[in-house]
């Protein structure tokens, strides 16, 4: 982190292009949404900015009237004129996106201490950061999608894609633990083409949910926190070519079964998981591509039992066929 005049800087891509500055009187309330991987940018103009500012006037702004576009969370996106959006949650957090001119404003009123990050506004800021950073993403050419990642011993990333409680996480761990997979995030990865065309999968790695018992391969039904890169620090790996697209779901009296998945089915989950997609229509186009070109690569559907629980070993193996359609695309 580094600060300049009371604020401090983070980058969030490899390229510095999407950078988040904020004033040191909200660091600790932006800290637990910034991913682990966020380092001072190395360049000195970023193509775009989020920036969270204290401000006691916030509780007092509204959207104007505008028309309600989207509702993430408890927070509600509303369209004002032209390339404007106006975030409002439960709080009195604000924020302001200027979509052409690819800047994000939060303001938050100033406190003696950091809210709880249960509190409504540590939770309307959380979900105004991601909000702020998907719609800028897409205006940079990329797609922030909810998605784990994995990359295998080959070298390419597979995007874990499915609803909360898939298992996204579980198999992201249980695959780095057992070694020779590496990973770039369990819950948020950003799709962008490189400069010869190819998808490249990059992660937002930040600390992960996993239940109590998964070291010792028991299912407790309690969720606890777990720094990834304090653990596999040496496993992570900030990018990587897009190798194909799995879609777990747990099923836990079965065995753990792939079986290939239909283009569409990949195209409607990594849809689902994008819900900001369809608020800016500008960006539309160009997400929904990335999207298709996602789910033209190997899919598969990975029913998870109780045998590969915590079981990085057998799961590996269970995705061998997977990893065989991918090289031979």
């Amino acid at each position: 982190m580094t600060a300049t005049h009371d604020r401090s800087a983070h980058s969030l891509l490899s390229d510095d292009a999407l950078v988040v500055r904020t004033d040191v009187a909200h660091a600790a309330l932006v800290a637990s949404w910034l991913p682990l991987h966020a380092a001072p940018p190395t360049r000195s103009q970023s193509r775009a900015t989020i920036d969270v500012v204290a401000d006691e006037r916030s509780a007092a702004r509204d959207d104007g009237g505008a028309p309600l576009l989207l509702r993430f969370g408890g927070v509600r996106v509303h369209a004002a004129d032209g390339d404007v959006l106006h975030l409002a949650g439960a709080s009195a957090a604000r924020g302001r996106i200027d979509l052409a001119a690819k800047r994000a404003t939060i303001s938050a009123p100033p406190a003696a201490t950091a809210p709880p990050p249960d509190s409504p506004l540590a939770i309307d800021v959380y979900s105004m950061l991601t909000l702020s950073a998907a719609f800028l993403v897409g205006r940079l050419g990329g797609a922030l999608v909810h998605a784990g990642g994995a990359v295998d011993p080959d070298g390419r990333a597979w995007l874990l894609v499915g609803d909360t409680h898939a298992g996204k996480t579980t198999t992201c761990v249980s695959l780095v633990a057992a070694g020779g997979w590496r990973y770039l995030a369990d819950d948020q990865v950003v799709l962008r083409s490189a400069s010869d065309g190819a998808l490249v999968a990059e992660g937002w790695p930040r600390r992960a949910h996993l239940d109590e018992g998964f070291r010792d391969s028991v299912v407790t039904g309690s969720r606890a926190t777990v720094d990834l890169r304090t653990r596999w620090g040496d496993r992570w790996i900030p990018r990587a070519p897009l190798g194909g697209v799995l879609l777990p779901e747990v099923n836990a009296e079965r065995p753990t079964a792939l079986a290939v998945a239909a283009d569409a089915a990949a195209f409607t989950a990594l849809v689902r998981q994008s819900p900001w997609l369809m608020a800016d229509r500008a960006m539309t186009g160009g997400v929904m591509q990335l999207l298709r070109d996602a789910a033209s690569h190997p899919a598969f559907s990975l029913s998870l039992g109780r045998d590969s629980y915590a079981r990085g070993d057998v799961l590996a193996e269970r995705l061998s066929p997977a990893r065989g359609a991918s090289a031979r695309r």
